[in-house]
């Protein structure tokens, strides 16, 4: 026969399962990820997975904008092919001696893409480097420069801008670079200072002249390689650049920077960053 004190359930086992179970309640509430995305974002990454399959931009780089341009166009039409299929608003500055300038400037102004005229300038130190055929140079008088000019405009079609190739002498001689100005404006072009030397005049020349005008940031593989390319068109974005100022961006065609355009494209369009023509992040001009 059971006894009575078999059949009852000891008061003491119940005090501690309520404990447990209360204590398995508030380890699952705090798991519960909070909604405020200001709290979401330091929480860590496994966990923020978990909060929603799309994840939030960066703070601050909603509505930033970049304008990327590739240089030293004209030489390998196989790489302008490659580039002209990336599905963003790329601009392209080629050079007038190239021997495929012509070419390439059609091909990309067919797929959609603005075209500049990459001028040759005259380097303070050459160090080996040529800014090739046709440059301006520093003891040029105003015709020369002006027809020179008109020379280049004249070899590349679609042209709606300019910039620099080289230069980091010339670019310092703000009367030069007035003569520069003033047939660009006469055409009404756009003017992007490379900054190829830390004294530029070509905002002063520009704006005096009425031309408007932008100034490169950074330059996307100064450093050669897939990794700086990569590091260079992702991180000054994602830090919020000079408060939300759009950011000019100046490469070229090397391999390793196509492919590092293909892959940071995508990840700044994720985090609400924009990629825009140049021409819509330029100053307009004084007169």
């Amino acid at each position: 026969m059971t006894s009575k004190r078999s059949k009852r359930f000891p008061v003491l086992t119940v005090i501690i399962a309520a404990a447990l179970i209360a204590a398995a309640v508030l380890y699952l509430e705090r798991l519960e990820l909070p909604e405020d995305s200001a709290v979401r974002k330091d929480l860590p990454a496994e966990r923020r997975g978990k909060a929603g399959k799309q994840k939030a931009p960066a703070a601050g780089n909603r509505g930033l904008e970049i304008a990327v341009i590739i240089d030293d166009i004209g030489f390998d039409l196989g790489a302008v092919e490659e580039l002209a299929r990336i599905r963003a608003p790329l601009a392209f500055a080629v050079l007038p001696n190239a021997p495929h300038a012509a070419a390439a400037a059609e091909l990309l102004h067919a797929a959609g893409k603005e075209i500049l005229l990459h001028l040759p300038m005259e380097p303070r130190s050459r160090n080996g480097d040529s800014p090739g055929a046709g440059a301006l140079l520093g003891d040029m008088n105003a015709g020369e420069i002006s027809r020179q000019v008109a020379a280049h405009l004249a070899a590349i079609p679609h042209v709606s801008g300019v910039n620099n190739h080289m230069g980091s002498l010339f670019m310092e001689d703000e009367a030069r670079l007035s003569v520069v100005m003033n047939e660009l404006g006469k055409r009404g072009l756009f003017f992007v200072d490379s900054r190829t030397t830390p004294d530029s005049r070509g905002r002063e020349a520009a704006l005096k002249a009425g031309v408007r005008f932008a100034a490169r940031n950074v330059f996307i593989d100064h450093e050669p390689g897939y990794a700086a390319a990569l590091a260079n068109l992702t991180r000054p974005p994602r830090q919020g650049w000079k408060n939300g100022a759009p950011l000019v961006m100046i490469g070229h065609p090397h391999p390793e920077t196509v492919r590092a355009l293909k892959k940071a494209l995508p990840i700044l369009r994720e985090e609400g960053i924009r990629v825009v023509p140049v021409s819509a992040v330029l100053e307009k001009g004084q007169r």
